[in-house]
Formats: C-alpha cells, structure tokens, sequence
C-alpha cells in the first residue's frame, strides 16, 4: 500500500514515480489475495449428478451446523479408514493380517462412515461392489458366509446390519448379493425360546443368534426400513420391553440387568424409526439418561473406560433431539476431537494405551455427524469403484491399534460374527 500512486497504479520498482500496468496487475491480485493460477484453473466436474446436497448424495439427516473445530476433523478420518494399510485392497478390513480373513462387521461399520460424511463415495462404492458382488476375502469367504441367511445358522443382527447398509445406498436388500435379506429376517424371528442345547432363540420376538441389543436393534431398523412394520411387530415388541426404569437399555440378549451407553443410543434410534407416538416416551426417557451418563470432560462410559466408541453412539442418540441436547453434543464432540491422533484415527479410550483403532474411528467419525443408522442415505450415483491395487501395501500398525479393532472394544458380533459390532 505504501508504493500505491495517486492515481491508483504502481511502479516496476519501490519509490517509482509512474505507474506501469505490468506492475500494477500482480499488485492487484496480491492484494485481493489470490493469483492468476487460480483465477484460470477450471473448476473441477462434480463426481456426481446434483442431488439433495452435499452434491454427493448428502444423509437425508442433515447433522446440526456448528463452528468450525468443534468436533473432529471428519476428512482426515476418512483418509485413515480408507488408507491402504487398513483397507484391503480398498475393499476390507481384515480380522486376520496372515490368512487374510475378512471382519465383515468391521467392514460395513467402515461403509457406515463413509456414507454419513460423503468425503469418498468412491471408497464408499468400492466396498459395497464388493460385498455385493460376493468378492472373496484371504479364505475364500464372502458376505454371506457371515450374515448365513438362508442357512441353519442365519444371524440376525448380520443380515440386518447387510440390509441397512443396502437401504443407506439405495441398494435392494432383498437382492443383495444373490440373497434376500429381508426374508432371512422375517423368517428369524423367534416365536419361543429354544431349549437347551439349542441357543437360537432367547425369546419370542427375538431374532435368531443376535446376542445384543445392537444386533438385535439393526434387524428391526432393516425391517422398518423396508416397509415390514407388521414382521418387525415382535422384534419391537420385545425391544421396548427390555428397557429399564432408567430409560437405560442393557447389552446383552438375554438381558443381564446391566444399562449400556451403546445399547441405549442404538434402541432409541431404533425406536424413534418406528412410525406413529407409541415409543416417544421411551425415546425421550432414553435420551434423559444417555444425557445423565456424560462425564465431565464430554466423554461417555464404556466397557473400555471413557469410550471413544460410546461418545459416538452418543452424539448420535442425542441427536434424535439435537435443540435439547445442544450442549450435550458439543461437549461430546469436543471430547473426540481431543482423542484423534495424526494420523486421522481414533483411540479407543482416554484411558490407556495410545494409538489409532479402525473400529472406534469408523464410530466416532460416523457418530460425529449425529445421523441415525435408521435414516442414513448416500447415493451412489456417477460414482467409480476403485480398481483393485497391482501389489497390497505393508500393513502398517500405530502403537496400540489391532486392525481390527479390539483394544477394549467388546465385539458385540458375537461368536462367528453377529450384527453389533459396534458396542463398546
């Protein structure tokens, strides 16, 4: 500004007497702070055709807007669990480095987050071709070796959690990878408890081999998603009723008297889905006590202590009436913020060993956007998969992570993998 001329222009040198155009253009945009690089360069295509926004496909919740820095850093997140050391081949997270064995839960609770944040639609299509297409992992097995449907073994929570990621990108769960998932769920519900030694069915109304109240909450989202209120009629039936006075829901199926931040979070979403008032109550009630369990420092309990993975399912629960819980949100999603590391991942815990975990990151990043399992929606559409990679890139593990996730976090799959994975 101290060499700008009377008559607006400026010199080729300091202390110039005459204004010179080839002076004064770069002067103008150095001031205005840009340059003539970004001024030419073309605005890059849009990958996908315009949709209801963000242009990629955007959640039918929107998560509720606050100042930049809040919360944690969603794209660096991404960059983690979708870096070629964690994601095989861009198509799986592995439970088995050696053999090569898949952890299909893992893999969609991965899909989950991408498709609640848009940052790589691309990756996002990438997994669900393959899980679709019945690609094989290291063994030889594919999605449907875990879900079983159509099987003896058929479990519920994995049929439903394949079905909801379906119906969250506009795929057919009742044609996803050769199998109707819907049906398979439909015929799981339990009409009466087995008998020993058959551990099937706990209860009437519940699904076959889901043993927690996460995996049992994805079956009746899928449902309900799928517009089979009716078949879903016993599944909710015996979800409300394992709710405590507290408005707390337990972990496990059968119910053990314990109140779980995870559970709650993922019976109120659920409950919440289902049409007309009945649950409101419950909702409200569940939302109270989830409230009531946040520590001081934003942070939820958990199995593994001061729980990155609860605070997710937090956020996400609580944003069932975000204008309430406000406050609540912001502390929680100020408490993941503090517990990402730099390379975009997540610890599992404030306590304990450092290091970033694929399963608690794949929760804190799609928890942070407060959209429920029961709405979220990403269009595929214009969308690429990723080719396969030439050569696997060296799995490289940071101080305290187990690839698939385990540093505390109770894999609530079950015994051959059932639908929760994603209780702490």
């Amino acid at each position: 500004s101290r060499e700008q001329l009377d008559d607006g222009g400026f010199g080729l040198d300091e202390g110039a007497t005459d204004a010179g155009l080839y002076a004064t253009g770069p002067a103008v945009l150095a001031g205005a702070g840009t340059d003539l690089v970004t001024l030419v360069a073309k605005a890059p295509e849009p990958t996908v055709p315009p949709t209801t926004p963000p242009a990629t496909g955007g959640p039918t919740t929107q998560p509720t807007t606050r100042p930049p820095g809040v919360g944690p850093d969603l794209k660096k997140g991404i960059a983690f669990l979708t870096s070629p050391a964690n994601l095989h081949q861009g198509r799986y997270y592995r439970d088995n480095e050696k053999t090569g064995r898949a952890d299909f839960g893992l893999t969609i609770d991965g899909a989950f987050a991408l498709a609640a944040t848009g940052h790589d639609d691309n990756a996002l299509r990438t997994i669900v071709d393959f899980l679709e297409q019945g690609g094989k992992d290291g063994e030889g097995r594919s999605l449907h070796d875990w879900t079983g449907v159509g099987g003896t073994y058929a479990l519920g929570g994995s049929m439903g959690k394949a079905a909801v990621l379906a119906q969250a990108v506009e795929r057919d769960p009742r044609d996803f990878g050769g199998q109707d998932l819907i049906a398979g769920l439909a015929d799981a519900v339990c009409e009466k408890p087995s008998t020993a030694p058959d551990r099937s069915c706990p209860a009437a109304g519940a699904y076959t081999y889901a043993p927690s109240v996460f995996a049992h909450s994805l079956g009746i989202i899928a449902q309900l998603r799928a517009g089979e209120e009716k078949a879903a009629k016993g599944p909710i039936a015996y979800l409300a009723g394992l709710q405590h006075g507290s408005g707390a829901w337990p972990s496990l199926i059968p119910a053990t008297g314990d109140s779980e931040v995870d559970s709650t979070a993922m019976a109120a979403m659920t409950l919440d889905l289902v049409p007309g008032d009945a649950h409101a109550a419950a909702v409200d009630k569940a939302l109270s006590w989830l409230a009531s369990q946040q520590l001081a420092d934003g942070g939820f309990p958990g199995a593994s202590g001061n729980s990155v993975n609860s605070a997710g399912l937090a956020v996400q629960g609580l944003s069932l009436d975000a204008e309430k819980y406000d406050r609540q949100i912001t502390k929680a999603l100020k408490f993941l913020a503090s517990q990402q590391n730099k390379d975009g991942g997540f610890n599992v815990a404030k306590e304990g060993q450092r290091g970033s975990d694929i399963r608690a990151s794949a929760q804190a990043v799609g928890g942070a956007t407060g959209v429920s399992f029961g709405t979220l929606t990403r269009s595929l559409k214009g969308t690429t998969p990723n080719p396969v990679p030439s050569s696997s890139t060296p799995a490289i593990v940071t101080p305290g992570d187990s690839a698939g996730g385990g540093g505390g976090i109770v894999n609530a799959d079950g015994p051959g993998g059932g639908g929760g994975s994603l209780a702490s």
